[in-house]
């Protein structure tokens, strides 16, 4: 027999074997592939895979009617065998998840906060627990989600992150999870976010995407707005309030990396402008600061000024010390992508 109809042959026989495995794994698109026998080599052991994987998709899709489908470009799983073992492997694609999230909690991280010094494994710096904060808030949503899918594990990727004693409001930062060998991919995602509620966060929105959309969105920034609370040695007035907003109005920041996290990042000099900002005067002689601004801009740093490592800043227009006591983040500006499922 030679190399194509013993391809032929072995397809229809394993056909049965990849039907059954195929079962326990949900998915819409799917690619063959195949290992030839020993007895087959060089062009050979070609033609025996093509043969195989032809006649297995087509004898697969016979069989499901419509609906799977066969995709050669990014399938949501491979159907891969080794006829003359009789062995059928399915390799799931990742699901890909969006999802928003708010974070009304001063002290939850976005991801696990681990201990600088003894990196997770616990110490006295951080009371033995190897934290520095006690949860987060992917933690949750992972776990639900490689839960309900059936998945192995997952990897959760904001879109940008805040410190953990920044709240995030409005509709939510952006962030997408990446669970790896899902075997469901249509999940009760109303029910999941709703599961995903508590005092310290919410999920308004998550939805399966594209797998193009799920490498994309997490790399794309753009501008967000912050309210902050700033206090002004001695006091501010109004007339304070009205020379800070004017001041960062339309402004370009030269912002060399915060002290605060020149352990971790490189030691560099970024731009980024402030595209709009109010600010009013509180009660207590507190400045209230509304600011919109490219992403990647540090807010604390723009009022402190640290050290005059940011320019300008809130303390050099005012020409006293200032200091951010709070911040959200109100709005994260970014189209959600089209829902998949």
């Amino acid at each position: 027999m030679n190399p194509t109809e013993a391809g032929e042959a072995a397809a229809r026989a394993i056909l049965p074997e990849a039907l059954r495995a195929c079962g326990e794994w949900e998915f819409r698109t799917y690619l063959v592939g195949s290992r030839a026998p020993a007895a087959f080599t060089g062009e050979a052991a070609d033609l025996y895979r093509r043969a195989v994987n032809q006649t297995l998709g087509t004898e697969l899709g016979n069989a499901w009617k419509g609906e799977r489908l066969p995709e050669f470009h990014r399938p949501e799983a491979h159907v891969f065998v080794r006829p003359e073992k009789g062995e059928v492997e399915v390799k799931a694609s990742p699901l890909y998840v969006f999802g928003r999230y708010v974070k009304r909690s001063r002290t939850l991280a976005q991801t696990p906060h681990h201990c600088p010094i003894c990196r997770g494994r616990g110490c006295g710096n951080c009371g033995k627990t190897g934290r520095l904060s006690p949860g987060s808030v992917a933690e949750p949503i992972v776990a639900a989600l490689v839960a309900a899918a059936g998945g192995e594990e997952g990897f959760f990727k904001g879109c940008g992150r805040e410190d953990v004693d920044v709240r995030m409001l409005g509709a939510g930062r952006p962030f997408v999870v990446e669970v790896f060998r899902p075997r469901r991919r249509t999940l009760d995602w109303t029910a999941l976010a709703a599961a995903l509620s508590s005092p310290e966060m919410e999920v308004p929105v998550l939805f399966g995407v594209s797998t193009e959309d799920g490498e994309r969105v997490p790399g794309t920034h753009g501008p967000k707005r912050y309210r902050a609370r700033i206090e002004v040695e001695g006091g501010a007035s109004a007339a304070d309030a009205e020379r800070v907003a004017a001041g960062l109005r339309g402004a370009t920041l030269a912002q060399r990396t915060p002290d605060r996290v020149s352990k971790r990042r490189a030691d560099l000099v970024r731009e980024r402008r402030v595209l709009d900002a109010a600010a009013r005067v509180l009660d207590d002689g507190a400045i209230e600061l509304d600011v919109r601004t490219e992403a990647g801009a540090y807010i604390k740093e723009m009022i402190s000024g640290d050290g005059g490592r940011t320019t300008p800043s809130c303390t050099s227009i005012l020409g006293r010390p200032c200091a951010c006591a709070a911040l959200d983040v109100l709005e994260v500006e970014l189209v959600d992508p089209k829902r998949l499922r």
